[in-house]
């Protein structure tokens, strides 16, 4: 059996984006439901979470920041293999 944990996430979104969210907080009050636009910002990320499966956003994640700082050097990932966790070489001194 898997137990999960939690982990609390801030989150810092663009004018842009921001009032994106904003606009559609406010379409659906003038539907008579009233969703604070921060809630819906972390219903909308939660549902993504859910849908693509928190360890490969996690492994994306590492993937990417290994690749950035050269741990990943001359070795060929494979975007498909979400279930490999990447291995960082051991580089000499």
């Amino acid at each position: 059996m898997k137990t999960t944990k939690p982990a609390n996430v801030t989150v810092t979104l663009d004018e842009d984006t921001f009032a994106t969210f904003k606009e559609a907080s406010e379409i659906v009050e003038k539907a008579g439901i009233r969703v604070p636009t921060n809630q819906l910002v972390q219903t909308m990320l939660n549902a993504e979470i859910q849908r693509l499966s928190a360890r490969k956003i996690a492994q994306r994640f590492l993937k990417s920041i290994m690749q950035q700082i050269g741990g990943l050097r001359g070795s060929v990932l494979d975007d498909n293999d979400e279930e490999a966790v990447p291995q960082v070489r051991a580089t000499k001194a």
